[in-house]
């Protein structure tokens, strides 16, 4: 049985879901927020569903020590004036991408990869105490 239909079995069912799918919205920008911290800063190994159903352990991070040179995105005008949540790119305004997914960099291919918040299973990550 495929992601999605396991997931409208699930939610048929009321059985409980992910810790972020059981979450109210603060608490899912509060866990999208740490997550995104923690790729900021290091290397981290995520395990989620894939859209297939299959599931997949990606190590990856946003943290440009750890990304080639030349695969560090372009900075473009965009990029820089969001307003009302709408990135302006000349008179067409364009919507942001999608609060429950991340960009990442997939470190064992080498390049940009996403993933749902609500189909993260797992989160590892090594922690320094200096």
């Amino acid at each position: 049985m495929n992601w999605t239909k396991q997931e409208t079995m699930r939610l048929l069912t009321g059985a409980p879901g992910t810790h972020y799918q059981n979450s109210d919205d603060n608490e899912k920008i509060t866990m999208r927020n740490w997550v995104r911290e923690l790729l900021g800063k290091q290397a981290i190994t995520v395990t989620f569903t894939k859209a297939d159903g299959s599931e997949r352990q990606m190590q990856c991070t946003l943290n440009y020590d750890h990304i080639p040179d030349d695969k560090h995105p372009k900075p473009t005008d965009t990029d820089l004036a969001p307003v009302d949540g709408i990135v302006r790119e000349g008179k067409q305004p364009k919507k942001q991408t999608d609060p429950h997914s991340i960009r990442v960099f997939d470190l064992e291919k080498s390049e940009w990869r996403s993933f749902r918040f609500d189909r993260l299973k797992k989160i590892t990550a090594d922690m320094a105490f200096e």
